[in-house]
């Protein structure tokens, strides 16, 4: 199984020129890892600049594969899922992002997606009528997770 992330507004609050993560993440990561999730990364932002910066952040070593605006085409269109997702069946994967492309490039896609609005609530009700999954922090994410791979996770 695999969660895809998006980095901007999902792993990474990049309001800030040192960037941090978001409360949560580090914890929500490392359950993932510990139950055999693969974490991918899906992103608008350049390869070079996302490897960067998950290192800086100490996150890099759980992230495996990593698609960026600057490996092929860019979102919403789904060339970046099906590359890092190869080999994985789509029942056993789910994307985490905060925008409309996250959200389009996922249906596109064919698998699920949680909206994440903990960088921002703005567009709540948007996501809410494109995906059952929203979540309003990262913590929300892990109900969601174990509905849909009806597993426990911490």
């Amino acid at each position: 199984r695999m969660i895809i992330f998006d980095h901007d507004g999902t792993l990474v609050c990049t309001e800030t020129p040192d960037f941090s993560l978001f409360p949560g993440i580090k914890e929500l990561l490392v359950d993932l890892i510990s139950h055999g999730f693969l974490i991918s990364v899906w992103t608008a932002r350049p390869h070079k600049s996302t490897v960067e910066s998950l290192k800086r952040l100490g996150i890099a070593e759980y992230v495996g594969e990593i698609y960026g605006s600057d490996d092929g085409l860019s979102k919403p269109h789904p060339m970046g899922l099906l590359k890092i997702t190869e080999g994985i069946e789509k029942k056993n994967l789910l994307h985490i992002g905060d925008s409309l492309g996250d959200l389009d490039g996922a249906k596109a896609f064919g698998i699920p997606v949680i909206a994440a609005c903990w960088n921002s609530t703005i567009q709540v009700e948007i996501f809410r009528a494109r995906t059952p999954y929203v979540a309003m922090k990262p913590a929300d994410c892990r109900a969601i997770l174990e509905a849909h791979f009806n597993l426990k996770l911490g």
